[in-house]
């Protein structure tokens, strides 16, 4: 058991309370470090997601508990908050006991486009308050995660150290030094609302690393963004996404510049990330994607597992609009049925209350008047045809008991006609008929439209319903409009059209793809102005068929071993990078250096040996070619 052991700091990653602890133990070997501490050496040190943390706790006694580490020194809550319940258990379960080669391929980091940071990163400004309260700094959580550039408290531009998240020794425990070697990282590019945009990144990653929620239940998540989405008129009543709309949004909110800073570009196909997020999640969303789509939706992590549901119109009870009745403007209804508008695709609400009134309107409601709006009202009721019999028994004027049931003249004449009222103004002739007579012509009429319906087949026995429609339009529509059931029953059949089963010629499409691809790396960053990476995804968006590359790449076997042969890893890519400075610098006469081809290329400090070598290299042999 361990006699002493660091106290954590704020937000500090339990790498980093353990770098600190091998530091003032004294230990030489960073193997010694490790045994002391889990009681064997074969334990790998792991900055972000450790294992073997039930054995470290055993060693320090009573210290702490297994849920304050891992919720506050790892990076367990940033990623076990987007995860679905039975993988977020499943990942704590193998951080507390010693399965740490699983929980990465768990979480789905390992097959993630978005990648790690591969150094350690550090703020200036945290460095020197952590030497003034505590006289030593330590390495924090939230700078550390992925397109985290700016330092939530300070706002300022973070820099990258030459502390590599995987060190050369796998057991050992870097410690964090004020003077440690690091650079900033160059941001200029940004205009001032993208760089508020990483603000905000920053700050909702520091709270959602702060939080302990996790879900409850199988897609919470996509429920909740379903919910706002509708909200927003980004989804309609029945759940399904306007991706039109959404993708013009987003792009309007999110640069481009800052979605391919963040890792997170957007195509506007069905396999992109900002389409499957809002489907039924069968698979990990990295954390910085769904940051994204809450800032996009105004909300933060405490909104997003709140279970507040999507009401249109608020919740019930509704007001009573019918003015005759006794409930007017009461909240009494409660029976309200949800449609969506044809025209808008807005929802629709249909309000019945117990006196008969049935009103409609169009939602959402946006503000407190809108519950007192009708749009169109469906049916009267009971209670308003009997306050109405009540106005004209008493002898009141139609201007007055227009007045009073708040309807317009023609609206009290229709209903006076049809409660067959004795009124001293004109009532409608089409109204004054007997209701009986009506009726029994109704009969006559359809009588007569389904014989003459059940004759047209006879004598076009081949034509279909719809051809049938075009011959005899006014027998369709009155029989559409009064007897629906009956026509369907009585009309020809639907017939199959038999599709041909159009298969695809992958062998020919291969080939195809196979051209394509050829033909672009040969005029691979021709005319640009900077040299881009030859990679499966930029050749794949270059030649707008990133999906048929990604989801079909087993049934592309040529054009794939053509594009995995060509691509670039991060050496070659430096090198050409380094040609083509050296390239262009030749061109304009000026003058040629290391540390000029280091500074243009963009090639960081930690650049590997090797493209050191090849820039001393390419610049000896262009000043021997320039001194001959």
């Amino acid at each position: 058991m361990l006699h002493w052991f660091p106290t954590p700091y704020p937000d500090e990653l339990l790498y980093s309370v353990l770098a600190r602890y091998h530091v003032w133990s004294g230990n030489i070997s960073p193997k010694m470090t490790i045994e002391e501490l889990f009681g064997k050496r074969t334990v790998r040190s792991v900055w972000d997601l450790p294992a073997n943390i039930n054995i470290l706790l055993n060693q320090m006694g009573s210290y702490c508990d297994a849920d304050q580490l891992i919720f506050n020194h790892t990076m367990y809550p940033y990623y076990a908050a987007f995860l679905l319940p039975n993988q977020s258990k499943q990942v704590k379960k193998s951080m507390l006991e010693s399965k740490g080669s699983t929980i990465h391929t768990r979480i789905g980091i390992a097959a993630s486009k978005v990648k790690l940071k591969t150094n350690l990163w550090v703020c200036s400004d945290c460095i020197k308050e952590d030497m003034g309260s505590y006289g030593e700094t330590y390495w924090r959580r939230v700078l550390q995660a992925p397109g985290i550039f700016v330092c939530p408290k300070h706002e300022i531009v973070l820099e990258e150290t030459n502390a590599s998240v995987k060190s050369q020794n796998q057991h050992e425990f870097i410690v964090a030094t004020p003077d440690v070697e690091r650079q900033r990282v160059n941001l200029n590019e940004l205009n001032t609302e993208e760089f508020h945009l990483l603000i905000k990144i920053s700050k909702a990653t520091e709270s959602v690393l702060n939080n302990t929620l996790l879900q409850s239940m199988d897609n919470t998540i996509r429920l909740k963004y379903m919910e706002l989405l509708k909200q927003k008129g980004y989804a309609t009543v029945n759940g399904m996404v306007k991706r039109d709309k959404l993708y013009q949004s987003f792009g309007a909110r999110f640069s481009d510049k800052t979605l391919e800073l963040l890792q997170s570009p957007v195509i506007f196909e069905e396999s992109d990330w900002l389409t499957k997020i809002f489907q039924k999640h069968r698979k990990s969303f990295h954390p910085i994607r769904h940051l994204l789509v809450m800032i996009f939706l105004d909300i933060d992590i405490d909104h997003l597992f709140d279970n507040k549901e999507y009401i249109p119109f608020g919740e019930g009870p509704w007001l009573c609009l019918n003015v005759a009745c006794s409930n007017y403007k009461k909240t009494v209804v409660t029976d309200l049925n949800i449609t969506i508008c044809y025209n808008t695709r807005k929802p629709v609400g249909t309000f019945r209350c117990d006196c008969g009134f049935v009103f409609s309107r169009r939602g959402p409601d946006k503000n407190k008047d809108d519950k007192y709006c009708i749009g169109t009202i469906k049916d009267y009721g009971h209670v308003w045809k009997a306050k109405l019999t009540e106005l004209v028994i008493d002898g009141n004027t139609l201007t007055e008991i227009s007045k009073e049931m708040q309807a317009d003249r023609s609206t009290i004449k229709k209903y006076a006609a049809e409660l067959q009222l004795k009124v001293p103004w004109t009532l409608p002739k089409s109204k004054n008929k007997n209701i009986n007579q009506s009726l029994g012509e109704n009969e006559i009429q359809l009588t007569e439209r389904k014989n003459k319906w059940i004759k047209l087949q006879e004598n076009y026995p081949e034509k279909s319903k719809t051809e049938l429609r075009k011959l005899v339009p006014d027998v369709y529509a009155f029989l559409y409009r009064n007897a629906p059931d009956w026509l369907n029953e009585f009309s020809p059949l639907k017939k199959k059209i038999q599709t041909p089963n159009q298969r695809v010629d992958w062998e020919q499409r291969d080939k195809e793809l196979l051209k394509k691809v050829k033909q672009l790396i040969r005029t691979w960053d021709r005319d640009c102005e900077k040299p881009t990476r030859i990679t499966v995804t930029s050749i794949g968006k270059k030649l707008k068929k990133l999906a048929m590359i990604e989801n079909y790449a087993v049934k592309l076997p040529t054009t794939m071993d053509y594009i995995i042969k060509n691509t670039e890893d991060t050496v070659a890519y430096q090198k050409r990078r380094v040609e083509f400075i050296i390239q262009k610098l030749s061109y304009t006469g000026e003058p040629i250096s290391e540390w000029k081809i280091h500074r243009l290329a963009g090639l960081k400090q930690s650049v590997s040996d090797d493209v050191k070598r090849f820039v001393t290299l390419k610049v000896n042999e262009y000043n021997l070619i320039k001194v001959k």
